[in-house]
């Protein structure tokens, strides 16, 4: 396998941003140039999303910096996004290191980063559908098709769905009906999941509850010790 996928996704990519936007207008899409980061064939892991979220919700209204923000451009392979966040002071991403990654941001440059639903940042998931309804159908039809997640392209050797909404999400777009392990502890007074495992196309998929959320100590220490026999099991198999 090459890089040329990759590459002609961008272009491809690229060109329906170009289309979408004439038709949009004042409400241009938002894409800031990376349909994936990181390690793009066969990352230790992939963590997959809904859609990007929107940096500054504040800005969502400023039609030119949003049309700034748009980038076209050739594909590159560039570090998986979470490290540049840590460096921006990001908690969210500070907490994937040290809750996935057992405190080791340098695994993190063995790891990829994509959105599986649209590429598109915005402030919410309902502002991004009100956007692309505008368009016709058949370019709707080609953004959908457009943004399916290829596994069989990028082979990762574990999935990570951050947040049940992702998983669940994911699940019904590519699940195979492999048996799911739902795992729980209490929360507030109630039982609430933390973790779930499954596999799709024979690739381990793990659902987390979303790291901006909640998690009693106890919770963040399975999910540290989970992970940890992950990553060993990874090291023993590829000595």
């Amino acid at each position: 396998m090459t890089i040329d996928y990759f590459v002609d996704k961008q272009q491809r990519i690229n060109e329906f941003v170009s289309r979408a936007n004439l038709i949009l207008g004042n409400d241009p899409l938002c894409y800031t140039g990376h349909f994936i980061t990181g390690q793009v064939q066969h990352p230790d892991m992939l963590f997959v999303s809904i859609n990007p979220g929107h940096s500054n919700r504040e800005d969502w209204g400023d039609i030119e910096a949003r049309r700034a923000q748009a980038v076209v451009k050739d594909f590159e392979v560039v570090p998986c996004k979470y490290i540049k966040d840590i460096e921006r002071g990001s908690r969210y991403a500070n907490r994937i290191v040290e809750v996935v990654c057992g405190g080791d941001i340098e695994r993190l440059k063995h790891c990829a980063e994509t959105s599986f639903v649209s590429y598109f940042a915005a402030p919410k998931e309902e502002v991004l559908h009100a956007q692309l309804s505008e368009l016709p159908a058949e370019m709707q039809q080609e953004h959908q098709a457009l943004t399916r997640l290829d596994i069989e392209q990028i082979q990762p050797k574990h999935i990570i769905c951050m947040g049940w909404r992702a998983f669940d999400r994911f699940l019904e777009q590519y699940g195979d009906g492999s048996e799911i392990t739902i795992q729980k502890l209490p929360l507030m007074g109630k039982m609430e999941n933390y973790y779930a495992y499954t596999q799709v196309a024979g690739v381990p998929v793990h659902g987390l509850r979303h790291l901006c959320t909640k998690l009693t100590l106890e919770m963040r220490a399975e999910l540290e010790q989970r992970f940890s026999e992950i990553w060993s099991q990874m090291a023993s198999t590829s000595d």
